[in-house]
């Protein structure tokens, strides 16, 4: 397959039996599959207040092939369920999209608010800003798949 882009360069770093990963994933892919590689789907705890979706979590992963995945809310508890779930029942890998730039707390509800970017930029400390990313890695990693 010829390439694109160079992946063994940063920021990807993959070795050989990592690029033979991605090329027999990818040619083992319907063209089906690789749109749907494009696009992110927001899930919900509960039902889907928006659109009225009735289809389950494995059913929008079966029938879209999704790349990524957000979710709306949630415990961290939920969170990390709803992850391994998806995780689980999907073909390849999801991306997972969280809003984490104030703290923990846009990962899940019950994570924790550090400051906004305003608040970071007010308290004219770089200390403040980094210690909201450092928090937000922490926590949003904590809920990976277990």
């Amino acid at each position: 397959m010829p390439r694109l882009v160079d992946l063994t360069a940063k920021p990807y770093a993959l070795d050989a039996d990592q690029i033979g990963w991605v090329e027999d994933t990818i040619a083992s892919m319907t063209d089906e599959e690789k749109v749907g590689q494009l696009f992110t789907n927001l899930f919900f705890f509960g039902g889907d207040p928006f659109s009225g979706n009735t289809l389950s979590n494995k059913e929008i992963l079966d029938r879209y092939h999704i790349g990524g995945a957000r979710y709306n809310g949630g415990t961290s508890d939920q969170v990390q369920q709803l992850l391994n779930e998806l995780q689980r029942d999907s073909k390849i890998p999801l991306l997972i999209a969280a809003n984490c730039d104030a703290g923990g707390n846009g990962a899940c509800k019950d994570g924790t608010y550090v400051a906004s970017g305003a608040q970071c930029e007010a308290s004219r400390d770089t200390a403040v800003a980094r210690a909201a990313g450092y928090v937000s890695g922490r926590e949003e990693s904590a809920l990976g798949s277990t």
